[in-house]
């Protein structure tokens, strides 16, 4: 549980190194798109404890952030 903690810490963290760093706003939104993803998967399996749950209910709760992150692309692309 401590490796997941930590990594989700990591996933928090390293879009605002990258920041501090001077990185382009936009690698910090593909960047913090991609991340949501991985913090959104992490957080379904493990503290949720979806990893045991039937294959639909897993679907259900994991397919929300890639959906989101998906619309929110699309409108920044838009833009």
């Amino acid at each position: 549980m401590l490796a997941i903690y930590v990594a989700l810490m990591v996933c928090t963290l390293v879009p605002v190194v990258a920041m501090q760093a001077g990185a382009d706003s936009s690698v910090l939104i593909w960047m913090v798109f991609a991340l949501v993803v991985v913090k959104a998967t992490l957080l379904v399996d493990h503290f949720m404890e979806m990893r045991k749950a039937p294959i639909g209910w897993r679907f259900a709760a994991q397919a929300w952030a890639p959906a989101v992150v998906s619309a929110l692309a699309v409108i920044h692309g838009v833009n």
